[in-house]
């Protein structure tokens, strides 16, 4: 495969003026390093040939730019030999890997040109560096400058066209190692870098091993190693390899699956490739939370009030207290705004509110528990009152940017500007959230229960409906709760009077446990008289067949709203 790759490489390089010429050239050069640069720097040679080329006596000559002599960097001791495609460093003491020549000389920051000269006299080549535009100094025009930390390094490795501006480009420093590596498996994700899932299990994660060398890589060559870091400790485990040859600039994605207990897992996958030239792209990290944050957004006031700022509101669904200080809140599109606390737990059942400005929604809304309102470190994330199919979302991300509690929230109407929206489904679970709009007083209730929520899911493989009967005039709303069993895929609900005649469709679900509501008007928008009613629950498989209906009868006390 070696001698291969040195023919294809010398005959790509023979469309290049003068390569064969100028066996051994300047490869890569770094001259700038962040901060002190004495013993940071370095200039690499390379033999572009196809056999070993000895350069003793060869020197490195240094020229300052705003002189007109060349001043002795390097001399080649005898002996000094150069292999095919071979590199050589001539740097610092503290270049890392040890330099094949260390030296004390310091270079400059340009515009300044460095050259290598033969024993014989012959200059094999030139560079200029930092801005350099004297013809006398640079091949062509000089390289433009870089910033702290850049080298300088040809685009491909040993060719050389005689311009430097077009042969060099800023670069991540590689000293001893091939510009272009012959030999390099990469790794990147192909799942989110952060996620979190709802339960505890198996997550499978993606990635793709990339060949970013110019030599095939063969079926089974790149071995995946998975390390799983949590607060208990670290894993590993061989995670696949890949199935088939990857050529250069391929890519083949496998999967790799972890089991993850209930909390934070740090994923590193890692390639193992026995020749890899560039071991600092082998390693890919996933963040994941497995199991659900139990923090609910329960209120939107996205229409408030003129002169009262906009809030919204969270509850703790879960049996345990909850630290949520770092957690951090945005819209559809905005950037996460951060709570402005240090320190803040949330007690199982508790509720909160976060605002632009917590001292003024205090005083818009008498009665608000101004200890339970919280502000952002930061712009306000202002959230749409009207939209399409839905105003605007909010999302709620725990410490490390996963999201905690994601909801898209209705338009608020124009006629009822000023009231919030009240979430009724405050359990946790995977399908879309139930809102409706708020009877409290002042319109909203920032920090304080929701009126009419339920906060658990009914029974595996029940219907549930509540409050029974209830009011629609004193603002009750009838919840229609299922948890169906596995085999249905689908449920629709209706409300059917004494007569048999279907009054009111309260809608379909595919995501379980489902939550539907009833606010007492028939599909008309008349309110439905008091009386007696049917809730029918259909349900159905995957391929639309009716496997069955669930009837709970219905008392509605009152039939008009207020």
């Amino acid at each position: 495969m070696g001698g291969v790759f040195f023919f294809v490489l010398a005959c790509v390089s023979l469309v290049v003026a003068r390569v064969c010429d100028a066996r051994v050239v300047i490869n890569e050069l770094y001259y700038d390093h962040p901060g002190t640069d004495t013993g940071h720097e370095f200039i690499e040679l390379i033999n572009s040939s196809l056999s070993p080329a000895d350069i003793s006596g060869a020197v490195i000559e240094f020229h300052n730019g705003t002189g007109a002599t060349w001043v002795l960097v390097w001399t080649a001791p005898p002996g000094t030999v150069i292999a095919p495609d071979g590199i050589f460093v001539v740097g610092g003491d503290l270049v890392m890997p040890r330099p094949d020549a260390v030296i004390p000389y310091a270079l400059q920051n340009g515009p300044d040109s460095i050259r290598l000269v033969s024993a014989d006299g012959d200059v094999f080549d030139t560079v200029g560096y930092g801005g350099l535009d004297d013809p006398v100094f640079v091949e062509g025009i000089g390289v433009a400058p870089v910033t702290a930390g850049k080298s300088i390094a040809r685009v491909l490795d040993g060719v050389d066209s005689d311009d430097n501006s077009m042969d060099f480009a800023a670069s991540s420093p590689t000293p001893g190692r091939h510009n272009v590596a012959r030999e390099d498996a990469a790794l990147s994700l192909a799942s989110p870098a952060r996620a979190g899932l709802d339960h505890a299990g198996v997550e499978r994660i993606a990635v793709l091993i990339q060949n970013r060398g110019l030599v095939p890589i063969s079926a089974g060559e790149v071995a995946l190693e998975l390390f799983d870091s949590t607060a208990s400790g670290t894993v590993s485990y061989e995670a696949g390899s890949n199935r088939a040859a990857i050529p250069p600039g391929g890519a083949e994605r496998v999967v790799s699956a972890a089991l993850l207990s209930p909390g934070y897992h740090w994923v590193d996958l890692v390639a193992r490739f026995a020749r890899d030239e560039r071991p600092e792209n082998d390693r890919v990290q996933a963040l994941r939370r497995a199991g659900r944050i139990p923090i609910l957004v329960s209120e939107v006031w996205s229409s408030a009030r003129d002169g009262c700022p906009q809030f919204i509101e969270w509850m703790n669904a879960g049996p345990d207290p909850l630290q949520i200080a770092g957690f951090t809140l945005r819209d559809e599109r905005a950037r996460p705004v951060a709570l402005d606390t240090d320190s803040l737990v949330l007690a199982p059942g508790g509720w909160m509110a976060v605002s632009a400005d917590p001292d003024r929604l205090a005083a818009c809304i008498p009665g608000a528990p101004r200890e339970r309102l919280f502000g952002v470190r930061g712009a306000w994330p202002t959230f749409n009152r009207s939209g399409g199919a839905s105003a605007d979302s909010v999302v709620v991300l725990d410490v490390h940017g996963i999201p905690v509690d994601a909801v898209s929230y209705p338009a608020v109407p124009s006629s009822q500007a000023g009231h919030s929206l009240e979430r009724i489904d405050l359990f946790v679970h995977a399908g879309p959230a139930v809102w409706r709009l708020s009877d409290a007083p002042g319109g909203c209730s920032p920090a304080i229960a929701n009126r009419a929520f339920m906060d658990r899911p009914a029974p595996a493989g029940e219907v549930v409906v509540s409050p029974n009967p209830f009011a629609p005039a004193r603002g009750d709303v009838l919840r229609v709760a299922a948890s169906p069993p596995a085999p249905v895929a689908r449920i629709d609900a209706w409300v059917y009077n004494l007569d048999g005649q279907r009054i009111a469709a309260l809608g379909g679900t595919t995501s379980f446990p489902a939550l539907l509501v009833w606010d007492g008007r028939r599909d008309d928008g008349v309110a439905a008289s008091p009386g007696i009613y049917l809730v029918a629950v259909e349900l159905f498989q995957a391929d639309g067949a009716r496997v069955g209906v669930e009837r709970v009868v219905v008392g509605c006390a009152a039939g008009s709203a207020p």
